[in-house]
């Protein structure tokens, strides 16, 4: 994820400096790295930051590094359990030497890959939660297996659909706050005692 954030920030501050007929890309460039879900990640090229001076190059850098510092702080404020899951599931995904051809651990690299890119359990547009392709079962095996650990609550959050089911609840009958997980309070308080 770092280095999409890296090289967008790139192409953007290179687009700027560099004068549009010296930008020349390559026929045969792949730009869609990966897609699942209803996600494609796209890849950019970067040309020209050869020329960008030193003090250019630093800018970005720094500019990366902010980037990186805030990423921590938008996970819990899009839910409270996010940023205990998203370490869960690095974990796995650095530890796991199981089978990755299985259908189970597919569908698990999707799920986290939509959380990943959603910074979240919830989905970037939608606000509903999202699905687990793969059983309770095989989440407990996976996080066995790695020596993982994540609180019961924040596993009973990916699967229990009824749990935290929108990130943003407009519906008022629900109530804005009990039925948004991201209300930014204890999971009871109401919208009137706030």
């Amino acid at each position: 994820m770092k280095k999409y954030c890296v090289l967008l920030l790139l192409g953007l501050f290179i687009s700027c400096q560099a004068p549009q007929e010296e930008i020349k890309q390559e026929e045969s460039f792949e730009y869609v790295s990966e897609s699942f879900a209803d996600i494609r990640v796209l890849r950019y090229q970067v040309p020209g930051f050869e020329r960008l001076s030193l003090n250019q190059k630093k800018l970005v850098y720094y500019l990366v590094q902010a980037g990186i510092s805030g990423r921590d702080i938008i996970w819990d404020q899009n839910y409270r359990h996010n940023l205990a899951i998203r370490s869960a599931l690095e974990n796995i995904v650095k530890k796991y030497e199981g089978d990755k051809e299985a259908e189970s651990w597919k569908q698990f690299m999707i799920y986290t890959k939509r959380v990943w890119f959603a910074n979240g359990i919830h989905h970037h547009y939608g606000m509903d939660k999202f699905e687990a392709g793969f059983s309770r079962e095989y989440f407990s095996q996976l996080l066995s297996e790695t020596g993982t650990t994540l609180k019961p609550e924040a596993i009973e959050a990916i699967f229990d659909p009824s749990i935290d089911a929108k990130k943003v609840n407009l519906d008022r009958e629900k109530g804005l706050l009990l039925g948004s997980a991201t209300n930014f309070y204890d999971p009871d308080v109401t919208e009137e005692e706030v």
